[in-house]
């Protein structure tokens, strides 16, 4: 590491950067917090609103023109993937969701998404993830709700792997680590509590 080490990757020389498509973007570029991987394959993502972080997808791109952020209130994050991995996450924040409606966040989750079965629950922490995955139109969607239960908020997240025609059978057999990598992912989500 050199005198870039405190300097976020916006900042940086763009020769310094890794080469991945998320730090090539200058967009996307500006959500990341360091160069440095939180995991393999994976850099820290900063919300616009500064209310949640996650781990960003090296092959992944924010679309700026699809981008919305509302202050701290609302903010629409729409990833494309390119890495063999994914297709695209949308990722949905609202402040003002609170933990004793969560039964009506998720209906109207499923609404929009069109999936009608159940969710798993997961308990972490400070929040709580609810998730499923199901088949649609050829695409395999994995879908997370993520409720903070300390403070208010909530997210919706939408990982789309495109499994139509010859990738059909791929998916088959990579259904089972596809799930574990996007819960992994989901996984890394996570609420920042605290003073503004």
């Amino acid at each position: 590491m050199g005198p870039d080490q405190n300097k976020k990757p916006s900042e940086m020389n763009p020769e310094d950067l890794p080469e991945v498509r998320a730090f090539q973007d200058e967009f996307t570029r500006d959500f990341l917090q360091s160069t440095e991987e939180t995991r393999d394959g994976y850099y820290p993502f900063l919300s616009g609103t500064g209310k949640y972080k996650m781990d960003f997808p090296a092959g992944g791109e924010i679309d700026d023109k699809m981008y919305s952020i509302k202050e701290k209130g609302y903010e629409e994050v729409p990833v494309s993937i390119k890495d063999g991995n994914g297709y695209s996450i949308q990722i949905s924040y609202y402040s003002h969701h609170k933990v004793d409606q969560i039964k009506s966040y998720l209906d109207n989750f499923k609404l929009l998404v069109g999936y009608d079965g159940d969710f798993k629950k997961l308990k972490k922490d400070d929040q709580s993830l609810f998730y499923a995955n199901f088949k649609s139109k050829g695409f395999h969607n994995f879908i997370g709700y993520i409720q903070n239960t300390k403070d208010m908020g909530g997210i919706e997240v939408v990982y789309e792997i495109d499994c139509r025609d010859e990738k059909e059978q791929v998916c088959a057999e990579n259904r089972q680590s596809d799930e574990e990598r996007v819960m992994k992912w989901m996984k890394s989500i996570q609420f920042i509590n605290g003073s503004e």
